[in-house]
């Protein structure tokens, strides 16, 4: 009786010595996820609205009567940075990719979307889509040169190479689907 006592109590002591160590150990494992909390976690929403875990976008938006010189020239800007896009395509580092990534994909948020304001309901739509599509590859291609370590990849065949080449594929794809000119009507 007397050794299953001992025993217990030294499996207690332990045991109880695992346990604080655990909450450390679990901190690592899982950290945090940085989500957007509108309320909580303010300064990183900055201009962000959510409504059911989705950005929140106005029904019923207005479009915008573009020029057709404005356009143009937005359309063509936007497809000079595919071909500055495509020229870095095997000439840089993964952290490069990365931070090129994020600087193309700034500005298409910004042309992009002021260019699918300029198109009629329909072709909206299906531009925005596309757009949210190249946004999305972009971004993938940002998180994978910032997380990844592809030194001892061949140029071309890491991760990040890869993602690279799908977004430029979906960056391409938003540039063809979009009209020659406007289509807003007041």
């Amino acid at each position: 009786m007397l050794l299953a006592f001992s025993s217990s109590r030294r499996s207690a002591l332990t045991g109880a010595g695992a346990c604080a160590l655990l909450p450390i150990a679990a901190r690592a494992d899982f950290p945090i996820a940085t989500y957007c909390i509108p309320g909580v976690t303010a300064e990183r929403c900055r201009g962000v609205f959510w409504e059911t875990g989705k950005l929140y976008r106005k029904q019923g938006a207005e479009s915008v009567v573009v020029s057709e010189g404005d356009y143009r020239a937005a359309v063509a800007s936007l497809s000079g940075l595919k071909n500055t896009l495509a020229g870095l395509r095997t000439q840089r580092s993964a952290k490069d990719l990365s931070a090129a990534a994020a600087e193309a994909r700034a500005t298409l948020r910004r042309t992009g979307g002021w260019l699918c304001t300029a198109l009629d309901e329909e072709r909206r739509y299906d531009s925005e889509f596309q757009l949210n599509e190249a946004l999305a590859a972009l971004d993938e291609v940002d998180r994978a040169g910032l997380a990844g370590d592809e030194a001892g990849l061949a140029p071309g065949f890491g991760q990040t190479s890869l993602l690279y080449e799908r977004a430029l594929k979906s960056l391409d794809a938003f540039l063809a689907g979009l009209p020659e000119l406007p289509t807003a009507v007041l």
